[in-house]
């Protein structure tokens, strides 16, 4: 009912705009003026966002609906009929936030494989990316500057330059983000200890790893296992 009028669907376009504003790359959740939640889930692509999974708008929790008052004199100004719309607002299904919280971490996941799924284009450098290629086939290696551009067949300084050309991204902050997306993978799928995680995807020490996963993700290693965990139970067949 509140679609059909332009001032809702202009709010609607507002913060679905507001939620696609996230200079970090992070998932960002709102609530529009109506009471309802969305989150935006970004796809990066070579370290680019190119694309936003949506949750959709839901209710979360009984208080998402005290904001009624409100809303009526915003449903009478449009000449709508504000006690038929209390009726849908009161029938309206209100999802459980922990439930909301794992499907935005699944769609997280989903945005993880589309990124990895998404085959290395033809570019005007081949050679960096047959190098980038060996790089994600082989984290764990000691993979400095120079040795990748070895590989490339390139001096270290000329190397950087076609590597960032062609990825978008430095090739620090890009072996960063591999290694920190293949902890998240193992994180999840596995119950290696937080230290094993860290050597496992290519980090030299914990130090290192612990800045570069909470630059990258917002959170610390322990924090972001925590989550999963917590999001898996509250999905287990006992829970719902």
């Amino acid at each position: 009912m509140m679609g059909l009028t332009i001032q809702s669907c202009d709010a609607c376009h507002e913060s679905h705009g507001l939620l696609q504003d996230s200079p970090d790359g992070l998932t960002k959740s709102r609530e529009c003026f109506a009471g309802m939640t969305s989150s935006s889930v970004p796809v990066h692509v070579r370290g680019k966002v190119v694309a936003y999974l949506h949750t959709g708008h839901v209710f979360l929790g009984r208080g998402a609906k005290a904001q009624w008052e409100k809303l009526r004199k915003f449903l009478t100004k449009q000449g709508l009929d504000p006690e038929a719309c209390e009726r849908a607002l009161m029938a309206a299904k209100v999802t459980d936030p922990g439930h909301y919280q794992s499907a935005i971490e699944l769609l997280e996941i989903f945005s993880r494989q589309l990124s990895d799924s998404i085959p290395l284009l033809a570019t005007e450098y081949p050679d960096v990316e047959k190098t980038l290629r060996l790089i994600r086939e082989d984290l764990e290696q000691d993979w400095t500057l120079s040795k990748a551009a070895g590989k490339a067949k390139m001096n270290p300084s000329y190397f950087s330059d076609r590597f960032r050309k062609s990825t978008g991204e430095t090739f620090t902050s890009c072996l960063a983000r591999l290694r920190t997306e293949r902890a998240c993978r193992l994180i999840e799928s596995t119950r290696l200890g937080i230290g094993e995680v860290a050597f496992a995807s290519g980090f030299r020490s914990i130090s290192q790893f612990n800045r570069s996963f909470k630059k990258i993700t917002g959170c610390s290693p322990g924090e972001f296992r925590a989550r999963k965990k917590l999001a898996r139970e509250r999905l287990s067949p006992t829970s719902i």
